[in-house]
């Protein structure tokens, strides 16, 4: 039996430690609650630390690729300027052959003009020989006519 007792003195040491700790709990209640705090915060500042780390780095990264881009235009500029002015000189070319053809045509145009001209006054020419006798032809027919009708009115006559 002292057994139980002792055991019933030390659960009601318990018992009594548990209230007095709940009474001397409310200063530390607000002691975590201020650790808590602090640990909250804390962990806010080092979270927004790594979103400003981050966006940094991203921002870092991306000033990076335009510095790149730029560098690479600019070592590509005396190039576009080679081939550039290899474009320039075919084309120059090319527009002086397609000028040099333009003048052999205008030129072979000149000729056909003036061989067509010629050509239309002998067809002219031609066709009015060619009037010129068949009316001397039936000039002649007519002068026929005439005279075979003059042969038979003397015939007729006799």
């Amino acid at each position: 039996m002292p057994q139980k007792a002792t055991r019933t003195i030390s659960q009601l040491d318990d018992d009594e430690d548990e209230v007095l700790s709940q009474y001397s709990k409310a200063p530390d209640s607000d002691d975590r609650e201020l650790e808590l705090y602090a640990k909250a915060v804390a962990e806010f500042k080092v979270s927004w630390q790594k979103q400003k780390q981050e966006k940094e780095r991203r921002f870092l990264k991306s000033a990076q690729a335009e510095l790149d881009d730029l560098v690479r235009a600019l070592l590509l500029c005396p190039m576009q300027d080679d081939i550039y002015q290899d474009f320039l000189s075919r084309y120059t070319a090319i527009e002086d052959r397609k000028r040099e053809v333009l003048v052999q045509i205008a030129e072979k145009q000149k000729i056909l003009l003036a061989i067509s001209v010629k050509k239309h006054q002998e067809a002219v020419e031609h066709v009015q020989n060619l009037e010129e006798g068949q009316r001397e032809g039936i000039r002649l027919v007519a002068q026929s006519c005439q005279d075979m009708q003059g042969m038979i009115d003397a015939f007729m006559k006799v």
